[in-house]
C-alpha cells in the first residue's frame, strides 16, 4: 500500500503532537496525588514552630505528609469519599495552612479500613 506525501505530513503531524503531550505530562510516568484507600498512623505539625504535634490518619512518602482530613458518604455511588490533606508543616518558622491534596472513593470509613 502506498502513502501519499499527505498522508505521511498527517501521520507525522500526530506523531509530534504525541510527543509533545508526552513531555507536558511526563508520559506515563507523571506524579499523580497519592490518594489511597489505606492509611497508617502519622505525625503531622511535627516541627518547631508549627501547630501542636498530632497523630493523624495517613502516609508519608517522599512528596510529604498527607492525612484523611474528613469524609462523606455518597449515595449515588454507595461509596466514602475520602479527603486527604497535604501537611504543610512550615519548619522552624511556623506552620504553613495545609491545603487539599485529593480524594478517593472508598469502600469503608477510614475507622473501619484495615491497616
Amino acid at each position: 500500500m502506498k502513502m501519499n506525501l499527505k498522508r505521511w505530513g498527517a501521520l507525522g503531524t500526530a506523531a509530534v503532537s504525541l510527543a509533545g503531550a508526552m513531555v507536558v505530562t511526563g508520559g506515563t510516568t507523571a506524579a499523580h496525588a497519592d490518594t489511597r484507600c489505606s492509611w497508617d498512623w502519622i505525625a503531622i505539625n511535627d516541627s518547631a514552630g508549627g501547630d501542636p504535634k498530632t497523630a493523624a490518619r495517613g502516609h508519608s512518602h517522599n512528596t510529604g505528609n498527607h492525612y484523611i482530613r474528613d469524609y462523606a458518604w455518597d449515595p449515588y455511588l454507595g461509596k466514602y469519599i475520602w479527603n486527604w490533606w497535604a501537611d504543610n508543616d512550615g519548619g522552624s518558622n511556623g506552620d504553613t495552612k495545609d491545603t487539599y491534596y485529593g480524594s478517593r472513593m472508598c469502600g469503608a470509613t477510614p475507622e473501619n479500613t484495615n491497616n
